[in-house]
């Protein structure tokens, strides 16, 4: 069995993709509702609101998977031109940095749901909390983070 650092991080972001695919489904047919609904005079409240919110957690949740996947833009030029062990201590150096941003970022996310919630923040017309999607982007920065740990644990920091 491998790490279960490793193991731990794939699974949160194997779910959090799966949060994030149903979640754009949700919006997809949302809005082919709310379209159909304005051609017959009812559009759907508050499809506005939602698929802000929704957008925002989509992109969120999805974060940890992507990284994961490789499916980021990456620019290699100067680590093709180092040899190796620079190339890998630079990757780690990189992760290293990463991590802290995302600590820190996760830490701002989670701040600012707690003010949200203090302060009893909803949405104008269907009155949703505002305070769960820091929550849960806040909670996808510190799978990001995690991830980024688990590639240097198994020296696989680099972009391909």
């Amino acid at each position: 069995m491998g790490n279960p650092l490793i193991h731990f991080s794939d699974r949160l972001s194997a779910w959090m993709e799966f949060a994030a695919g149903a979640a754009l489904v949700g919006v997809m047919l949302l809005i082919g509702s709310d379209i159909v609904g304005r051609l017959a005079g009812h559009p759907v409240p508050g499809t506005f609101e939602i698929v802000s919110l929704a957008g925002g957690l989509i992109i969120g949740l999805a974060l940890p998977a992507t990284s994961r996947s490789k499916g980021h833009v990456g620019a290699d030029i100067l680590l093709a031109k180092l040899p190796a062990k620079s190339a890998l201590l630079l990757k780690a150096a990189t992760r290293l940095i990463g991590i802290a941003l995302f600590l820190i970022a996760a830490y701002g996310m989670v701040m600012m749901g707690a003010r949200l919630k203090e302060a009893g923040e909803v949405t104008a017309e269907l009155s949703i909390p505002f305070y769960c999607i820091p929550y849960a982007i806040g909670g996808a920065f510190l799978v990001q983070a995690l991830i980024l740990l688990s590639e240097i644990l198994i020296g696989d920091a680099g972009y391909e």
